[in-house]
């Protein structure tokens, strides 16, 4: 009997340590704030993320790597140029547990002869930028 109970709190603790492993659990998210004038859409993933103005848009349990995005953005009507600076495109590096938070922004400069949309993208993550991935392999590289 003593044997018995043994060998079942050893079955329990074993499947206790191997069905919650910390990898199935650990999330990854990013956030994309919109406070510029026009609306943007973010290409992320295969998959266009429409954020209007004022709004936030949440994804949440993205896999863990590395991802490559695009920003498109409408303008004004009265405007004659546009341009885009900062993080409007790039690679986001999703380990595990990682955040990410991309705010869109944008200014109008005026001049005698031109309206300039200007919209800014900034990025950033709750990553260590020099943070290993817990989860690689490492062995052999």
């Amino acid at each position: 009997m003593k044997k018995q109970i043994i060998l079942l709190l050893t079955v329990v603790v074993i499947s206790l340590i191997t069905f919650t492993s910390c990898e199935p659990f650990i999330e990854n998210k990013i956030t994309i704030k919109n406070e510029a004038d026009g609306t943007v859409w973010v290409n992320l993933k295969a998959q266009i993320h429409e954020v209007l103005p004022g709004a936030t848009l949440t994804l949440n349990d993205f896999d863990r790597g590395k991802y490559e995005f695009e920003t498109i953005y409408s303008v004004p009507v009265s405007v004659t140029t546009a341009t885009a600076e900062g993080d409007v495109a790039g690679t986001m590096n999703l380990i595990g547990g990682t955040e990410i938070y991309l705010l869109f922004t944008s200014a109008v400069t005026v001049s005698s002869t031109t309206t300039t949309y200007i919209l800014y993208g900034s990025m950033t993550s709750s990553d260590d930028l020099n943070r290993q991935d817990p989860f690689a392999d490492t062995d052999g590289q």
